[in-house]
């Protein structure tokens, strides 16, 4: 019973760690990286 549980866990996490991974690689295009503007840091997307 505790093999089951412990697998269904381990598929699940192993699915939560695949799925953005695969989310980023589909929408790849949106980059958004932190930048320096004047004296405070800004979200820049593209």
């Amino acid at each position: 019973m505790k093999k089951i549980v412990l697998a269904i866990a381990a598929a699940a996490a192993a699915l939560s760690a695949i799925a953005p991974a695969q989310a980023y690689e589909h929408h790849h295009h949106q980059v958004c990286h932190k930048v320096r503007v004047h004296h405070h840091w800004e979200r820049h997307c593209r």
